[in-house]
């Protein structure tokens, strides 16, 4: 590989913050992995990225706020520059003879970005040699960072999206091995084109999570005051109608309460949910369905936690899945934000065989969608 000089890298640093505290910092351990492999053939290294959805300053999404994150995780001290200014920038790469890592300011903070501005391209671009996208989970955006900030550097598909690209492949090919997909989360529509995707290529599909009771409602069962989309109710029906539905396995139990305020819970069937009733988790009977069908597989996707795992009361059924495909021998994928932090709390982020950053960008992958920012740029060789 040639001298990079001045590296730009489009990370995807979208990580949660609270009060301006970095909640969960697993994609900014992920972002600096790209450093050690092209340290020896670069004067220096700046990160952009973006930080929720502002459109104008927020102090609470400044990317100020990951810098002792971010640090904690390369060898060198992450400078933050706090603007865009290409003459200001330009001065500091110049007036130091170390190498250096850097942060520039949200990207969204500016209009540019979203509006896929080509002066604003210009504008981040004009103080490096080479550009470096990295970011799966903005793949998905025709944004200034994405489509045509690299158009005006040497530019090169970074590593992480590499690898994301070749573990989706694993989904969406499997190869005749025996391939369980694990769905949970709160909304049926956030993953009906996924179910669409990937269900004729599964062998089964376990369905947790709030999304279940919008299944329930579309086959005539009571589901108290639990969560559901009407509006998907149709969508719902078709999928029970169609040849395919066999591979479905829904919960045989959950987990009900009568307040979410409340530390009270208890596992019922189906019959047994109250109008007053909130389902919060699958159930302990639930849990033994889903290992049989968990250890038999070959390839595991799970996306979506099984209940709201974050209150003590409630996740019993999320950190046994954890346990369950943690010690599993499939090969194991994990996607979507709240899995991952999930799988941290209940588990060892080590025994899963790849972790996605990709986000809402790797489901529009599995989806069969082009996504913009994707081979784009040729993949950068070590």
């Amino acid at each position: 590989m040639d001298y990079l000089g001045n590296v730009l890298i489009r990370s995807d640093m979208n990580v949660p913050v609270s009060n301006s505290i970095v909640v969960d910092d697993y994609r900014l351990e992920k972002a600096v992995e790209v450093i050690p492999l092209i340290r020896d053939r670069s004067r220096s290294v700046t990160f952009i990225s973006h930080l929720g959805r502002p459109k104008s300053y927020i102090e609470d999404l400044s990317l100020k706020n990951i810098v002792s994150s971010l640090s904690k995780y390369t060898s060198e001290e992450v400078q933050f520059l706090n603007h865009i200014n290409h003459d200001e920038i330009s001065k500091i790469l110049l007036s130091s003879n170390e190498f250096n890592i850097y942060l520039l300011e949200n990207l969204r903070f500016y209009k540019g970005e979203v509006n896929n501005d080509t002066s604003f391209a210009i504008k981040v671009a004009s103080s490096f040699d080479t550009y470096i996208f990295d970011a799966f989970g903005s793949a998905h955006r025709k944004h200034a960072s994405v489509v045509k900030i690299g158009n005006y550097l040497n530019s090169y598909q970074g590593p992480l999206i590499d690898k994301e690209i070749s573990e989706l492949k694993s989904i969406t090919d499997p190869d005749g091995e025996p391939f369980t997909l694990i769905l949970g989360g709160s909304k049926i529509s956030d993953k009906l084109q996924l179910i669409k995707s990937l269900l004729p290529k599964v062998d089964t599909l376990l369905i947790g999570g709030a999304m279940c009771f919008t299944f329930f409602k579309a086959m005539g069962k009571n589901i108290g005051d639990s969560l559901y989309e009407e509006d998907m109710i149709g969508e719902c029906k078709k999928i029970i109608q169609s040849k395919n539905f066999t591979k479905i396995k829904l919960p045989l139990d959950i987990g009900v309460t009568d307040s979410l305020e409340s530390i009270n819970r208890r596992d019922v069937s189906h019959e047994e949910i109250y109008d007053n009733n909130i389902g919060i988790d699958i159930g302990n009977r639930t849990v033994e369905l889903f290992s049989d069908f968990i250890n038999k597989a070959k390839i595991i996707f799970w996306n979506g936690p099984m209940g709201i795992f974050e209150k003590d009361s409630f996740n019993n059924g999320t950190r046994a899945i954890t346990r369950l495909v943690q010690n599993t021998e499939a090969h194991t994928i994990i996607g979507g934000g709240d899995t991952v932090s999930a799988i941290r709390k209940f588990g060892d982020i080590d025994l899963f065989n790849y972790v996605s950053t990709g986000g809402g960008a790797s489901l529009e992958y599995l989806e069969g969608k082009e996504l913009p920012g994707i081979n784009k740029y040729p993949s950068l060789i070590i």
